[in-house]
């Protein structure tokens, strides 16, 4: 069966299997060979519509040659098409590869419509490198079931047609079909980890287990099938230690559980919470310091973008906030107050018993955060209580204590956003 059959079989399978949920097809195209035939077999082999998408990095002094001859080739096929560009540079904690492929998908991610299907031109070498380089690593059965044929994606569906076939296939294809493709020059520097597997080891390694991209395509499958049921076993241990906010769980409920099924658990419930994977580092402090540590104590795990801390009973997933809380702002209550970087937004609303006397709506306040010693005679409270005591009482977590807006009039507090209102001052 030639390559363009069985490039239609899977497309058909892939149509069949999502019920015809499938509407359009958007090709995530480089320019480079993979790529383009990707690009030569859907133009020959759907009758859905496919249109195509090429992510200018910017890395390479020639990108706009290389958009240009995108948008040449697939002029030629007509086939409708994009450049989009982003900024790839390298993020702090991050390979340049990982930066460049995260800028990617997440703009190849922002163009799908309900309806569509991502294509992206990953094969079986690209699996064994994959596979490999996870290995080197010492990850899991997560990682070690690299990429798989087709993921959920947004509103649509991302899919890899091509990872059952070899890089000789595909280059075989090409050339009888007389493609002209794009040569990255970066393809070639064995700085970078892939193309290191890809020059100098997988050939060494080939000449001795000739077969080793079906072998590793092999053992990516078993380990996906190896990670739905790790998942699923996940999935029933998470509801029964989440509580009821989704991004905290129950130290006592997760106590119950072996620590492997600890490890296991908190892995789905970062994936959920979290913009970062943890990496097993993560998850082996979490076990082995912050659950077990004292109950007084308010320990704390970062990584990236996210942290995950403890307080009483709860271990909480949370995003990092820099946040400076010796900021003061003055508040026309009339006029609507953006603290963005909390994601609070204080609005003035009219309501009949509640919060503040209408009239301080019209007299400017002052928007400031606990710096300590704060106190207030709340509603329906005899005497004045210290905020330290208030928010202690309410079990307010310690992080939470210097972000909570404070509402003064003429510097008397009046009222704690979300919590207490003052005496005298309640509507």
């Amino acid at each position: 069966m030639t390559l363009s059959k069985r490039f239609s079989g899977v497309l058909e399978s892939l149509f069949l299997s999502h019920k015809g949920s499938i509407k359009r097809y958007l090709v995530g195209y480089s320019g480079g060979l993979d790529s383009h035939v990707l690009l030569h077999l859907c133009s020959q082999n759907t009758r859905l519509p496919v249109r195509a998408v090429h992510i200018h990095h910017g890395l390479q002094s020639e990108a706009d040659q290389w958009s240009t001859h995108c948008a040449e080739v697939c002029a030629a096929l007509q086939v409708p098409f994009k450049t989009i560009h982003v900024d790839a540079s390298k993020r702090s904690g991050e390979s340049p590869e990982e930066s460049a492929r995260k800028a990617r998908y997440q703009a190849l991610t922002a163009e799908l419509e309900s309806g569509d299907c991502l294509l992206t031109a990953h094969h079986q070498d690209d699996q064994s490198e994959t596979v490999l380089l996870q290995l080197f690593r010492g990850a899991g059965p997560a990682g070690l079931a690299a990429m798989p044929m087709i993921r959920e994606l947004k509103q649509g569906v991302h899919a890899r047609p091509m990872l059952g076939f070899s890089r000789a296939e595909i280059e075989c294809y090409a050339k009888e079909n007389a493609l002209i493709w794009i040569d990255d020059p970066s393809n070639t520097d064995t700085d970078f980890d892939r193309n290191l597997l890809r020059q100098r080891i997988i050939p060494d390694i080939r000449q001795r287990w000739p077969g080793l991209g079906e072998s590793l395509s092999k053992v990516a499958l078993q380990q996906q099938d190896a990670l739905e049921i790790t998942e699923t076993l996940a999935a029933l241990d998470l509801s029964t230690v989440v509580m009821q906010q989704h991004n905290v769980i129950s130290i006592n409920a997760l106590g119950k559980l072996s620590r492997a099924r600890q490890l296991n658990v908190l892995r789905l419930w970062i994936h959920r919470c979290a913009e970062d994977a943890p990496t097993a580092h993560v998850l082996h402090e979490l076990t082995d310091s912050l659950i077990p540590a004292a109950d007084d104590a308010c320990p704390e795990v970062c990584w990236g973008s996210s942290e995950i801390r403890r307080f009483q009973n709860g271990v909480y997933c949370l995003k990092k906030i820099e946040h400076d809380a010796s900021k003061v702002f003055d508040w026309n209550p009339r006029d609507n107050l953006m603290l963005s970087n909390l994601g609070i937004e204080l609005t003035a609303q009219s309501l009949d018993g509640q919060g503040v006397k209408p009239e301080l709506i019209q007299q400017r306040l002052k928007v400031a955060f606990r710096q300590g010693g704060e106190k207030i005679k709340p509603v329906g409270r005899k005497g004045t209580h210290s905020l330290k005591k208030l928010m202690q009482e309410a079990g307010i977590p310690p992080w939470q204590r210097n972000r909570i807006p404070l509402i003064y009039f003429n510097d008397e507090l009046v009222c704690v956003f979300g919590y207490w209102v003052a005496d005298g001052y309640a509507n």
